[in-house]
């Protein structure tokens, strides 16, 4: 049986008057690869970042809550919260090559992470060369280098290592391939696969990337201005059935190498003003499939008997189990 590791309940953030992450609830179990998807602006990295309570200022979360195990991240010290975060949920941020300090080895910076935590019982230096051999990476030439020394790529990978060195049961990888080139994005995709295996961590990564998303996940939450619009497996997000249009046209403006030219398709418009939100579904003005009802009435998550959840009043108007979903 599944264990629920982590629970986002009714999560909202709001940055002043504008709310980035607007009521999403979503539950993530123990072995999970857990996509969270969608364009930028869609509040997707904001959510990674409340997960590890890291939403930058002035950025406060507003409503719900953030349980790991059952425990309320809210409740906890702030020492224990950073106790937390590396030990027991660690995170690669989407600048993960730029987050190295540049006097520093890379070994002296693991070193520092090692002695703010004298209390984990880990062999670190052992460790750490375990976990770059997973990465692919010559362990003693990264120990002494400096990050000016590795390339983009071997920086991403170093960052991956880092953040499982204190072995967290749950990695959250916001947009990890985006910078790498086509080679790189590859080779990060085959390393998160054998990580998944070797080390049994639940992963939660957040991306634009569908083909990534296609090959590692297994569960796929989509958002898009701020709320969530379908929430399923990874077999159901991507077969052609009950759908959101939203992603219906992400699936669609995906390339094919087997297609004719120009077969990928541009959606229309853009992600809108959070400050500025159209009434209604927030996708309508953008949906080729907008009825007047979308453009009034915001329409609820519902979740078919499966739990194939989405929010659509036009998709779920045949929906013949109507269990509205908490988000």
């Amino acid at each position: 049986m599944s264990e629920h590791i982590l629970r986002v309940e009714n999560l909202s953030v709001n940055f002043g008057a504008v709310r980035a992450v607007d009521d999403v609830s979503l539950t993530v179990d123990s072995g999970d690869v857990y996509a969270v998807v969608g364009e930028s602006g869609c509040g997707k990295s904001t959510l990674a970042y409340s997960i590890l309570g890291l939403v930058p200022p002035p950025g406060q979360v507003s409503e719900g809550r953030v349980l790991l195990r059952g425990q309320d991240l809210a409740d906890m010290p702030a020492v224990a919260l950073n106790r937390l975060r590396a030990a027991d949920v660690a995170m690669v941020f989407q600048a993960a090559m730029n987050s190295f300090n540049p006097v520093l080895t890379i070994g002296r910076q693991v070193q520092h992470i090692l002695d703010a935590h004298p209390d984990h019982s880990v062999d670190g230096r052992a460790h750490f060369t375990e976990l770059l051999e997973l990465v692919r990476l010559p362990a003693e030439q990264v120990w002494n280098s400096y990050e000016s020394q590795l390339s983009g790529g071997m920086k991403q990978r170093v960052a991956i290592a880092v953040s499982l060195l204190l072995q967290p049961s749950i990695l959250v990888l916001d947009e990890p391939t985006t910078a790498l080139d086509v080679l790189n994005q590859r080779l990060i995709i085959e390393i998160l696969k054998d990580l998944r295996r070797s080390l049994d961590v639940t992963i939660i990564f957040v991306t634009h990337d569908l083909g990534l998303v296609a090959e590692l996940a297994s569960r796929v939450a989509v958002m898009y201005a701020g709320r969530l619009v379908e929430v399923g497996s990874v077999e159901e997000i991507f077969a052609a059935g009950r759908r959101h249009p939203y992603v219906e046209a992400l699936v669609g403006a995906i390339p094919s190498v087997y297609d004719s030219e120009g077969s990928a398709r541009a959606i229309p418009g853009q992600v809108p003003n959070l400050a500025a939100l159209p009434g209604g579904c927030r996708f309508a003005p953008r949906c080729g499939s907008a009825q007047s009802i979308c453009a009034e009435v915001d329409p609820p998550l519902l979740a078919d008997a499966a739990g194939h959840a989405l929010a659509c009043h036009v998709v779920n108007s045949g929906l013949p189990v109507r269990e509205e979903v908490s988000s």
